[in-house]
């Protein structure tokens, strides 16, 4: 492969794989993608690095295409398969590789492949959002502590992505009051991490998302969800943070998937003219546009001054570099190679006796809305296959996905989840 192949956009001191990162308090010499007072503040996030999750005895875990609906049987374990056209459906299933013990999984199952939520009709998204309120309720019987998410990355083929399963998918898990207590004992801050570890679990530009989110949202335009000001807590720092003010039974509002939607179309247009105006080149196989010289008044985006300073500020810290061929440079650099294209997760959980939504933009983490959660405002990276479930928890597993299909039938806006064309 030419070395001019493949270009590689990351910042100073994470040149060559082979460097190995340093953290803040050995002088580390990456050159601050953040202007310094936001760079204290994603410092200061409270994060646990990692919480382990155990896996079913053998089971190998891997990225399975899901093209048709036959793969998703193939490849999980279905609970129930409910149409909601002819060509758009959802199922739920037992998550094959967990990231938790109490957990199912939602995912797209019609002939039509759709990666995003707003891909999908408003019936769909009615049905998630009573899906979810149910979970909500069955996870207090329980004593677990819920949370949803899901991840949107349609286009990164060639590095491992935040959605490794181009079909919509969402990540129901009930959080332990012992994982709970653990994440509590364990956080530190995310400046204490190595520079790439910070990066992976905390990136930079997420906080710049949820600042330049702050200005391309318009609150009056939402009709369920409420933003937080921008950095006024540490999750609303690492993320876009949004209110649910009637809990998780805002979910099941169909307005819920209007305020998706739209939120989605706002970061499209913000992304395409990121791009447009400040970076030359294609996406492609191992290949990445590169910053060039722009000017931040170019930017055709209604930003507020600090914003545009902010964002010129990250994309001038960037700089294009030659990533050395061969699979082994490729997998150590994946946490320096950016993402193909848009790229964000969505985490709904609860803070303080308040339901919040989270939206993390992610241009070089490989971390999904399930591989970061957020627990009592703790970001909460998840170590899958640590060890083996045992004979009573896998029980304890299916008695618990078990009974939550029981709930759901007998919930009282059931008919939405099960019949959302009625």
């Amino acid at each position: 492969m030419s070395r001019n192949a493949v270009k590689l956009v990351m910042s100073e001191g994470a040149a060559h794989p082979d460097r190995r990162p340093t953290t803040p308090k050995e002088g580390n010499p990456m050159t601050q993608l953040l202007p310094s007072a936001l760079e204290d503040l994603r410092g200061n996030v409270p994060v646990v690095d990692s919480l382990a999750a155990k896996g079913y005895p053998g089971y190998v875990n891997g990225t399975q295409r899901m093209g048709t609906v036959n793969d998703v049987y193939g490849w999980t374990r279905v609970h129930a398969h409910i149409n909601v056209s002819p060509d758009e459906g959802y199922a739920l299933t037992d998550k094959r590789s967990p990231h938790a013990l109490y957990e199912f999984m939602l995912m797209s199952a019609g002939t039509t492949h759709r990666p995003g939520l707003h891909d999908h009709s408003r019936e769909f998204g009615t049905a998630l959002g009573v899906v979810a309120a149910c979970f909500a309720e069955h996870c207090r019987a329980y004593e677990l502590s819920p949370v949803v998410s899901w991840s949107y990355d349609p286009n990164t083929l060639d590095r491992e992505s935040i959605q490794g399963e181009k079909r919509f998918h969402a990540h129901f898990v009930g959080r332990t009051g012992k994982e709970r207590a653990e994440v509590a004992e364990r956080a530190m801050r995310a400046g204490g991490l190595s520079a790439l570890r910070c990066r992976r679990i905390v990136e930079e530009a997420s906080v710049l998302g949820a600042l330049v989110c702050a200005d391309v949202v318009d609150g009056d335009a939402l009709r369920v969800l409420q933003p937080v000001p921008a950095l006024s807590t540490p999750t609303a720092t690492a993320t876009a943070q949004f209110l649910l003010p009637q809990g998780w039974e805002s979910l099941a509002n169909p307005d819920f998937h209007a305020d998706i939607a739209y939120i989605h179309r706002k970061l499209r247009t913000m992304y395409d003219e990121i791009i447009r105006a400040c970076a030359t080149g294609e996406a492609g196989l191992w290949r990445r546009p590169t910053v060039r010289e722009f000017d931040p008044e170019d930017i055709d985006v209604p930003l507020r001054a600090t914003t545009r300073a902010t964002l010129a500020h990250y994309l001038r810290a960037l700089r294009p570099e030659i990533l050395d061929g061969g699979s082994l440079a490729r997998s150590r650099a994946t946490h320096v190679y950016p993402l193909a294209d848009l790229a964000y997760a969505v985490t709904i959980t609860e803070q303080e006796g308040q339901v919040y939504l989270h939206l993390r933009i992610n241009v070089f983490s490989d971390l999904g809305g399930a591989g970061i959660s957020i627990i009592d405002g703790v970001i909460v990276k998840t170590k899958k296959g640590v060890g083996d479930m045992r004979a009573d928890e896998i029980a304890a597993r299916s008695a618990f996905q078990a009974d939550y299909l029981r709930r759901l039938h007998m919930y009282p806006m059931a008919a939405r989840a099960l019949f959302p064309r009625m």
